[in-house]
């Protein structure tokens, strides 16, 4: 039996357990594409390491992260991450893989060197990437959390590694076609070597669920993300200072956020969760999606989570991005969040016949488009 390696240096592969983020989503859906008829292997940061998710054809070789004054480089610094190569050099010396999959460009050079030009193997290198990275930093250095020579080091090398990761890669796989003309504009991609897969999701075949809420007549309107990144903080504050004093009228209807990092709170309007590990328990429980983004890079993988349990979904131009979604039919989208984006909610706070008909046709179109099925190779 031929052997796929999969190289996941920022988040868990889960191939048993149901994700509980979108890039950890992504690259878990991905590896049981590539994984039929294959033994798959794991090289993961070790602290992420799942014993749970071992099964007889999965084996984990993990590495840990060079730290600087107890705090994390991550994945960006793989290259220069000795841990990382003894794991990658002790997995080589035992298996040959077909095919090795690494999610975003980090360390794709490197790998190719260690791979095809010391051990001499022809495996089929393939990069998974979840946005265009470079357009990405113009939103990391927004952040106010990331020490300013790591966010300028960042800034003059990430065009360079993205350059580097799409010419040694065998195939880059892109999340959608506009990040594939990007890749193609921007650094003169080979076209052929880009395949674009749209992100899938797990369209449950669940029966009516009775909703435990104590009111019936309670109305919850949700989003959920990790907290670190910047789209997402920005989103929780718009949602916190400002939706919440714009939705006080209502009496039974309440805001619900969470995500990895989110601070736990609740002040009437608002109630926030923290960290949840089942997503889909939450959302289930909810009757109307928000998804106040105003920047981000890629294809928004919560929006296929509300989709997916037949949410009726309120969100921006940027929430939307990348996504076969018609305003009206399958979401509502606006340019912004602004008045119109509030009379959105209003109106499927007003309309329980219209959240029903929204939510009904998201969750088909997401079977339709971008529904994960086993058969699907």
């Amino acid at each position: 039996m031929s052997a796929i390696l999969i190289i996941s240096p920022h988040t868990k592969v889960r191939l048993k357990t149901t994700p509980t983020e979108g890039v950890e989503s992504r690259i878990s859906y991905l590896a049981q594409i590539f994984a039929k008829n294959k033994e798959i292997l794991i090289i993961e940061p070790s602290d992420l390491k799942d014993y749970e998710e071992s099964y007889n054809r999965v084996y984990f070789y993990a590495f840990d992260f060079i730290k600087i004054k107890n705090m994390r480089l991550g994945s960006y610094f793989l290259s220069l991450n000795p841990f990382y190569y003894y794991a990658l050099f002790r997995y080589l010396k035992k298996h040959h893989p077909s095919i090795i999959l690494i999610s975003q460009p980090w360390g794709i050079f490197s790998t190719y060197l260690v791979v095809k030009k010391i051990f001499g193997l022809n495996s089929s290198i393939i990069q998974d990437s979840h946005n265009v990275e470079s357009e990405y930093a113009k939103i990391i250095i927004k952040d106010n959390n990331i020490p300013k020579v790591i966010k300028l080091f960042y800034l003059i090398t990430i065009g360079f590694i993205e350059k580097l990761s799409l010419n040694y890669a065998d195939y880059i796989l892109a999340i959608s076609h506009k990040n594939k003309k990007t890749f193609i504009e921007k650094y003169r991609a080979i076209p052929e070597k880009i395949v674009v897969i749209p992100p899938l999701v797990n369209v449950e075949k669940r029966p009516k669920v009775k909703k435990s809420k104590e009111n019936k007549h309670q109305v919850w309107a949700v989003f959920h993300g990790i907290y670190r990144t910047v789209q997402n903080r920005e989103a929780i504050d718009i949602i916190k200072n400002r939706l919440t004093r714009e939705f006080r009228k209502y009496k039974n209807f309440q805001f619900i956020i969470f995500g990895k990092g989110v601070p736990k709170m609740n002040n009437g309007t608002l109630i926030s969760l923290g960290f949840i590990e089942d997503i889909y328990s939450v959302l289930r429980e909810c009757d109307i999606a928000v998804v106040p983004l105003v920047s981000g890079e890629g294809v928004k993988l919560k929006v296929l989570d509300y989709m997916a349990v037949g949410l009726p979904i309120v969100t921006t131009k940027k929430g939307a991005e990348g996504l076969e979604l018609v305003s009206g039919k399958h979401a509502i989208i606006v340019d912004d969040v602004n008045e119109e984006f509030i009379k959105a909610i209003e109106y499927l706070i007003e309309n329980p016949k219209i959240r029903r008909k929204l939510g009904y046709n998201a969750r088909k179109i997401a079977e339709k488009k971008y529904e994960w099925k086993k058969d699907r190779r």
